[in-house]
């Protein structure tokens, strides 16, 4: 079970206030705890959490990723990474990136390796630039902390 108490005790020592003035939004962001410290909302978590977080981020936005990086890296054969090459063209200008991220999913999971995909797209992801809004990973008591961005869990909840 996740100690809240334990990570806004960390935040709050990182950024030297006084834990009351952290509030655990109800919303995480890449699966990861989100806070919020007076107007800017922090990511705080363990190693672990932080890569499932990436990984769970890039299985829901396989759009995101060049065609040719996923047909290369799930190990799609020629047709099928044709496939994905031309369904990428098409969607991604005319249908949401939702319907275009199931179609990858199902093409990569059916015809490929999506952890072979998962796995070399988090390995060229630097997380302090993908997590934070001024590019740092900040290890602080056990946590990995990353300033998302200005703002309120409101934002999110």
């Amino acid at each position: 079970m996740v100690n809240m108490e334990q990570r806004k005790q960390a935040l709050a020592d990182y950024l030297k206030i006084d834990p009351k003035e952290i509030t655990v939004c109800t919303a995480r962001i890449n699966d990861i705890t989100t806070m919020q410290a007076r107007k800017a909302l922090y990511l705080v978590g363990t190693e672990e959490e932080v890569k499932a977080g990436i990984r769970s981020y890039f299985e829901h936005n396989l759009g995101d990723l060049d065609s040719t990086f996923i047909g290369l890296k799930a190990h799609l054969d020629a047709s099928d990474a044709q496939l994905v090459e031309r369904l990428c063209e098409i969607l991604s200008e005319e249908i949401s990136t939702e319907i275009l991220n199931e179609a990858l999913l199902f093409i990569v999971k059916k015809c490929g390796d999506l952890q072979s995909l998962i796995d070399a797209a988090t390995a060229e992801v630097d997380r302090g630039e993908f997590l934070a809004v001024d590019g740092m990973e900040h290890a602080f008591e056990g946590y990995l902390i990353y300033k998302f961005r200005e703002g309120r869990c409101s934002d999110f909840d």
